[in-house]
């Protein structure tokens, strides 16, 4: 689909996934109360027809399709001719976690195989009345307090279940990953179609995409095209700016305690010591120690932004404050691979501030926002200067075109990112608030992750959730041992990892 034509759906998509994100609580009451709510149910099917409506405007028919069998779910549920267990329920949340994975694709909606989806809400429609179901619900009355002096009872204290109960009560017959931070919305449908396009003729490349897509991402950053450098991630780019700026044996390293692993083997690789400073409060950068111990040997300063593990966000501001103070010679080097998942972006990224400061580095990765993990593509903003001397140390042609192919598909494709944005900061904060309520001591992040320490042994609760199904991350490589990080996933992901915490704690 042209990109005219993918702009033209920019409205529907926007108010299709804006009618989702209002019935997302309708969707929790759903399993949180004995019998459905009347007006939650009325609120759903008002919503899937409305999507419904929208898409038969825009001859999106799969989009069409899946909406009005969701609204006969609805419609059934509302006259009581069909009762929900807790599959049912995972069958309709899970319908509507895809549905908005299409509605996110939506000009490439029709390359779906929408059989998959449409197949479990067949069976719901297919099941036979529950009569006896039915009565209960209409009998069913708000119980009366009761007048008796003595004491109530002491409640009876709710025991987990086993962890083969509780994945035969959800359906889960396959790991989780919460682990690798990946796009709960998958990989974009454009990119997977010029994928599979590039692997026809991939035996012989005319079209130069290097250029296209350092073209797409300077309109996108509204930045000069001779400051921006192409790599397979963004780990690579920091290792050959090292490699060209370092002293071997004299100059240093400056970051901070419990960062990533990664910057030790570039720094033992590029002959030069990495200096960790112990972190602030909330495991914040330590900016004004950092500051205070540059010197003249200091090659370069490395802050990640959100931070890994994690997930805090320092305001861009803060930054550029930081980077006037320190030695003119000193690179300060942020690694912002996360930085799209911070809300408001603009207030974290220190993107604003690379004309005033020459020595400043951002670094962007393609893996999580764009779902390109797999492929390792990464790009470095920096001043034509610096990026020049870049350019001419390095080997031609290093990064495959398909991958570049993949690039350029995934930041034309903005629908899909957009939606990946709003998914993971709803989902963030109900991962947040549903961790501090199980008593959980939970860290804010700005990332599309949530690090929390639980109130038993994080190792004990490690393992507990991996034999529910859900393979978390543990921060031992950090040296956090008593800490863990959760991806943020999609909606029913999030809903039975919460029930698994719960049920264990």
């Amino acid at each position: 689909m042209s990109t005219k034509e993918d702009a033209s759906l920019q409205p529907f998509v926007e108010q299709s996934l804006d009618r989702l994100d209002q019935i997302e609580k309708d969707l929790i009451r759903l399993e949180k109360k004995e019998y459905p709510d009347p007006d939650s149910i009325t609120r759903i099917y008002s919503t899937v027809l409305a999507i419904k409506e929208s898409a038969s405007l825009n001859a999106l028919d799969n989009i069409k399709a899946v909406s009005e069998k969701l609204g006969n779910v609805m419609d059934r549920l509302f006259r009581k001719e069909i009762a929900l267990d807790e599959k049912g329920i995972n069958n309709i949340i899970e319908t509507f976690d895809r549905l908005t994975e299409i509605v996110s694709n939506a000009s490439h909606s029709q390359e779906f195989d929408i059989s998959p989806i449409l197949q479990p809400l067949d069976n719901l429609l297919s099941a036979k009345p529950d009569k006896e179901t039915a009565e209960k619900k209409t009998e069913a009355k708000p119980s009366q307090p009761k007048t008796a002096t003595k004491a109530p009872a002491a409640k009876p204290v709710k025991k987990s279940r086993s962890a083969e109960e509780f994945k035969n009560r959800f359906g889960i017959t396959e790991e989780r990953d919460l682990y690798s931070n990946s796009n709960p919305l998958g990989v974009s449908k454009a990119v997977s179609l010029a994928m599979e396009r590039m692997a026809a003729s991939c035996n012989a490349f005319e079209e130069n995409h290097l250029e296209s897509l350092k073209f797409g991402l300077s309109q996108r950053h509204e930045l000069d095209e001779d400051k921006i450098v192409l790599a397979n991630g963004a780990i690579e780019i920091l290792d050959l700016l090292l490699r060209i700026s370092v002293t071997p044996g004299q100059d240093h390293l400056l970051s901070y305690v419990h960062g990533l692993p990664e910057y030790s083997s570039v720094a033992a690789l590029c002959g030069v010591e990495l200096m960790r400073l112990p972190r602030s409060r909330n495991y914040a950068p330590p900016l004004d120690q950092i500051v205070s111990t540059a010197n003249e040997n200091t090659a370069a300063i490395i802050i990640t932004n959100p931070d890994i593990p994690s997930g805090y966000g320092v305001p861009g501001e803060e930054i550029a404050t930081m980077v006037n103070l320190l030695p003119e010679r000193t690179l300060l080097i942020v690694d912002e691979r996360g930085i799209e998942f911070s809300w408001p972006e603009d207030d974290y990224t220190a993107l604003h501030y690379l004309d005033k400061a020459p020595n400043l580095i951002v670094l962007r990765s393609f893996s999580w926002s764009f779902g390109l993990k797999g492929l390792r593509l990464g790009y470095g903003l920096m001043s034509s200067e610096l990026a020049t001397v870049f350019e001419e140390s390095r080997l031609p042609q290093p990064i495959s075109p398909v991958n570049l192919g993949a690039g350029l598909a995934a930041i034309s494709h903005t629908e899909f990112y957009y939606s990946t944005i709003a998914l993971i900061i709803r989902g963030r904060e109900r991962l947040q608030k549903g961790l501090e309520e199980a008593g959980c001591t939970v860290y804010p992040s700005q990332n599309n992750f949530v690090m929390f320490a639980p109130p038993i042994p994080a190792a004990t609760f490690h393992k507990d959730m991996l034999a529910r199904g859900f393979h978390l991350k543990k921060l031992d490589d950090f040296g956090l041992s008593d800490l863990l990080t959760v991806s943020v996933g999609n909606h029913s992901c999030i809903r039975m990892f919460l029930a698994a915490v719960k049920d264990i704690l």
